[in-house]
C-alpha cells in the first residue's frame, strides 16, 4: 500500500472524567485495496461508562456501515462513485445513528464534549472529518528546500462558535477534508495536548528520521518522561508511494541520541528499539531471533549432547575389578557381587528413564505435528468462509440495483467455488449451512424463484377409483377433462361443485394421448391412427381416421385454425391434416429449414391475437426451444438458461407467455415471448408431473400431478 500508519496512545486508561481510543481498522488486503483503511482517533468528556459506550458505539457503528456499505461494490461499474461520496453518506449516518444511541441510552452529552478526528486512507488519498481539539498536521517538503515544513490542514467551521450553539449531533462531521498527500509526505493526527507538549521541530525530528512505528515508540518514551499522567493521542501516517524508509532506530540512537530530543541514554534507546521491533511483528509470528537466543542460552547451560553422553557412559560402562576397591576385612566375592547388583538397577533405571524421555519428545513432536495440522485447518476453512462471504455481499450490491446480470456471473462463480470445496471440508467450515442457506435464497431470488408450500386441490380423481391413471387434463370453462388410458375414458370434473362424470366409448383404441381445443371447446385426442373428438355441450365422442405411413412417429398434437397438427420425429417433419368427412386423408409437411425431432419432446403453436400467429415451438428435454415462422426458423431466439438447469422438460404452452413443464425438478417455468425468464414455480407436492393447464384470464394454472388436479396462482 502507498501508506504506513502508527498510533500513539499513552495514559488513556488513565483519563479522569472521560474516555480515549484510537482505532485503525484492518480489513482483509482485499478490501483494503477496495475501500481502503479507516482510523478514528476519539476522546468524549462524559462520565467514563458513558464516555466508553458512545466510543464504542461510534467505532462499531462506523466500522460496519463502510465496510458492509454495498456501494463499494459497484464503484468500479459507476465511475461517479467515489470514496469521498460513500464516506460522507457513512457519516451522515452515524450521525443519525448516534442521536438514536444517546436517546435510548438516556445519556445526556453536549457536543462539545467530542474531540474526535475520522477518516479513511485509500491509496495515496486521505479523506477525514474533524471535530473539536483535535490537530491535523502535515509535513512535507517544497521542491526548492530540503527541510519539512509543518501547517495545520484542519477547516476551521464557523458553526463552532465560543458558545457551541449552532454545534449539533445532526451536523457533527458534517466537513470533510479530501485529498492527494503530497509526496514523501506525512500527516500527525493528535489531540490537544500531544501537540502542546512536544514542540513542532521535535516532531519534524523524529518522524522523518524513523519510520512510523519507531517514531510513535520514541515520542511515547519522550513524553512518558514528561509528563507521566496526561493522556496523549496521535496517529501517523506516512505517504510511502516511493516506497523510501526512513533511517532505522539503531541509526537514530547513534546521530540523535546526544540531542535534546530524546536526552535518554544508550540504554533506553536500546529498550525502545526493542520494543519496537516487538511491535513491528506481527502478533501471528513467532520473533525467531528471540526464540532462537532465547534456546541457545539453555542449550548452553544444559548442553543435552554432554548429558545424553554421560547417560549413555553409564548405561554401557565397564565393570571396575574389584581389586581396584580398597578392603580390608570385606570379602571380595561378596562385594563384587554387590557392586554387580547395584549397577544393573542403575543401568535399568537409566534405560526406562532414556525411554521415557525419547517417548515424551515423541509425543511432544506429533502433538505440535496435530497442533499445526488444525491450525491450516482452520485457516483453510476461514479462507473458504471469506471468499464465500465476499461474494454473496457483491450478489447482495447488485440485487439492490437490479443488476441481475452481474449477480447471475457472480452466482455461477459461487456455485464453482462451492462445488470445488471437498465434503469433508465442508462441514468443517463455521456456518456453512447458514451461508449455503444464503446462496441458496439469492439464486432463487435472481432466477424468480417461487417455492409454493400448499397448493389447493382442484379434483383428485383417486376417488373415483384406486386403479385409475390420468395422464392428462384439458380446461374448458369451469370443467376439467382427465383421460384415463388404463381405462380407455375420459372424466370430467366440476370445479365449483365437484360433480364428476365418466365419458368412453368401445371405439377407443389403446390412448388418449395430447389433448388439444379448437375455439368451440371441441378436444382432440391422439388415438393411434385417429382422432378422439369429444364435444363437451353432449359430452358425445366421435373417431376420425388419420392417414398414417409406415414408420412413423407421431409426437404432439395441435389445432390451429381447425386444422390439426402433429410431428413426426421419424421423419424429423411437422405435418398438417385437413379433414375431409370424417377423415384425415394426407399429411402436408409443413417445415422448410431442418429441425433435429431425435430429441423433441413437444411442441406448440402460438394461437394468440398478434403479429407472431402461427409461430411454431419445439422443445426439447434440456429445455432449449426451436422456434420457426412460416416454416423457417428463427436462429436468434433463445430462451434463458435457468437453475437448477432443465434435464426432462416434457411440455411447452405459448400464450401471452412462454409455459415450460420440467417434471425432473418439480417446476413450471415461465417465460416472455422474447425467452427471458419471468417465473419459477416450484412445490415439493408436484412429485409426479404429467401435464398442465393455464387460465391467464384468472391468472391460475392446473397441473396434474399423479391424479390429482392442483391450482397455482400465477
Amino acid at each position: 500500500m502507498y501508506t504506513k500508519i502508527a498510533p500513539i496512545t499513552i495514559n488513556t486508561k488513565k483519563k479522569a472524567g472521560g474516555a480515549a481510543e484510537i482505532f485503525i481498522a484492518e480489513p482483509t488486503p482485499a478490501r483494503e485495496q477496495l475501500a481502503g483503511k479507516l482510523f478514528i482517533l476519539i476522546e468524549v468528556e462524559a462520565r467514563k461508562n458513558d464516555a466508553q459506550k458512545i466510543i464504542d458505539f461510534i467505532v462499531s457503528d462506523i466500522n460496519e456501515n463502510y465496510y458492509q456499505n454495498d456501494k463499494l461494490m459497484l464503484r468500479e461499474k459507476i465511475e461517479a462513485l467515489k470514496i469521498e461520496n460513500i464516506f460522507e453518506t457513512v457519516l451522515v449516518k452515524t450521525n443519525k445513528n448516534l442521536i438514536d444511541f444517546l436517546a435510548e441510552e438516556k445519556i445526556i452529552l453536549s457536543p462539545k464534549s467530542i474531540n474526535a478526528t475520522i477518516g479513511i486512507i485509500f491509496g495515496n488519498e486521505l479523506h477525514f472529518s474533524n471535530i473539536g481539539s483535535n490537530q491535523a498536521l502535515l509535513l512535507y517538503k517544497e521542491e526548492t528546500d530540503s527541510k519539512y515544513k509543518m501547517i495545520n490542514v484542519e477547516k476551521s467551521e464557523d458553526a463552532k462558535d465560543s458558545s457551541g450553539d449552532n454545534l449539533n449531533f445532526k451536523k457533527l462531521f458534517s466537513s470533510i477534508i479530501s485529498g492527494e498527500m503530497p509526496a514523501k509526505s506525512y500527516f500527525i493526527f493528535a489531540n490537544e495536548a500531544l501537540s502542546e507538549y512536544l514542540f513542532n521541530q521535535e516532531l519534524i525530528e523524529i518522524i522523518t528520521k524513523l519510520a512510523p512505528l519507531g517514531a510513535a515508540e520514541q515520542i511515547k518514551h519522550t513524553l512518558f518522561k514528561i509528563n507521566a499522567y496526561i493522556p496523549f493521542m496521535g496517529i501517523i501516517i506516512k505517504n510511502n508511494f516511493n516506497h523510501e524508509e526512513p533511517e532505522n532506530i539503531e541509526e537514530y540512537r547513534q546521530v540523535e541520541a546526544s540531542r535534546s530530543i530524546s536526552e535518554q541514554k544508550d540504554s533506553n534507546l536500546t529498550a525502545t528499539a526493542e520494543k519496537t521491533e516487538q511491535i513491528l511483528t506481527p502478533a501471528s509470528v513467532v520473533n525467531t531471533r528471540r526464540v532462537s537466543g532465547f534456546c541457545v542460552r539453555i542449550l548452553k547451560k544444559i548442553n543435552p549432547f554432554r548429558l545424553i553422553g554421560k547417560l549413555f557412559k553409564l548405561i554401557f560402562k565397564k565393570k571396575e575389578h574389584a581389586a581396584n576397591i580398597p578392603t580390608t576385612t570385606l570379602d571380595r566375592t561378596a562385594l563384587s557381587a554387590e557392586t554387580s547388583k547395584n549397577t544393573s538397577k542403575i543401568k535399568k533405571i537409566l534405560l526406562i528413564i532414556l525411554a521415557l524421555a525419547l517417548l515424551a519428545f515423541l509425543i511432544n513432536l506429533g502433538i505440535q505435528k496435530i497442533r499445526t495440522k488444525n491450525t491450516e485447518q482452520t485457516q483453510e476453512n476461514k479462507n473458504y468462509e471469506e471468499v464465500i462471504k465476499q461474494k454473496e455481499s457483491q450478489i447482495e450490491s447488485y440485487l439492490l440495483y437490479n443488476d441481475e446480470n452481474s449477480a447471475k456471473g457472480i452466482l455461477k462463480e459461487l456455485k464453482s467455488y462451492l462445488d470445488s470445496i471437498p465434503e469433508d471440508k465442508k462441514a468443517k467450515i463455521e456456518n456453512y449451512n447458514e451461508l449455503l442457506a444464503k446462496y441458496n435464497d439469492q439464486m432463487s431470488q435472481v432466477q424468480h424463484i417461487t417455492k409454493v408450500d400448499q397448493l389447493k386441490i382442484v379434483a383428485d380423481f383417486s376417488a373415483i377409483g384406486s386403479d385409475l391413471n390420468i395422464e392428462n387434463i384439458m380446461l374448458i370453462g369451469d370443467k376439467v377433462y382427465a383421460a384415463d388410458n388404463s381405462q380407455k375414458a375420459i372424466y370430467r370434473l366440476n370445479s365449483k361443485d365437484n360433480v364428476s362424470a365418466v365419458i368412453s366409448s368401445e371405439q377407443i383404441k389403446s390412448y388418449l394421448k395430447y389433448p388439444t381445443a379448437n375455439k368451440d371447446g371441441l378436444i382432440y385426442y391422439l388415438d393411434e391412427n385417429q382422432v378422439v373428438v369429444l364435444n363437451p355441450k353432449d359430452e358425445k365422442l366421435a373417431i376420425n381416421k388419420m392417414a398414417l405411413t409406415e414408420g412413423q412417429n407421431l409426437i404432439g398434437l395441435y389445432n390451429y385454425t381447425d386444422k390439426l397438427y402433429a410431428l413426426d420425429k421419424a421423419k424429423n417433419q411437422l405435418y398438417r391434416y385437413v379433414l375431409t368427412g370424417s377423415e384425415y386423408p394426407k399429411a402436408e409437411p409443413r417445415l422448410k429449414s431442418k429441425l433435429d425431432a431425435s430429441d423433441v419432446t413437444y411442441f406448440t403453436i402460438d394461437n394468440e391475437a398478434g403479429a407472431e400467429i402461427g409461430t411454431m415451438y419445439f422443445l426439447k428435454s434440456s429445455g432449449e426451444v426451436k422456434k420457426f415462422y412460416a416454416g423457417i426458423e428463427d436462429n436468434k431466439f433463445t430462451i434463458d438458461s435457468i437453475e437448477p438447469k432443465i434435464t426432462g422438460a416434457t411440455m411447452i404452452k405459448v400464450l401471452t407467455d412462454i409455459y415450460i413443464l420440467d417434471p425432473a425438478n418439480k417446476r413450471l417455468a415461465v417465460f416472455t415471448r422474447k425467452g427471458k425468464t419471468k417465473k419459477q414455480y416450484q412445490s415439493e407436492q408436484l412429485a409426479k408431473l404429467k401435464d398442465f393447464s393455464v387460465d391467464e384470464k384468472s391468472k391460475k394454472a392446473y397441473l396434474l400431478s399423479d391424479n390429482i388436479v392442483y391450482e397455482l396462482p400465477l
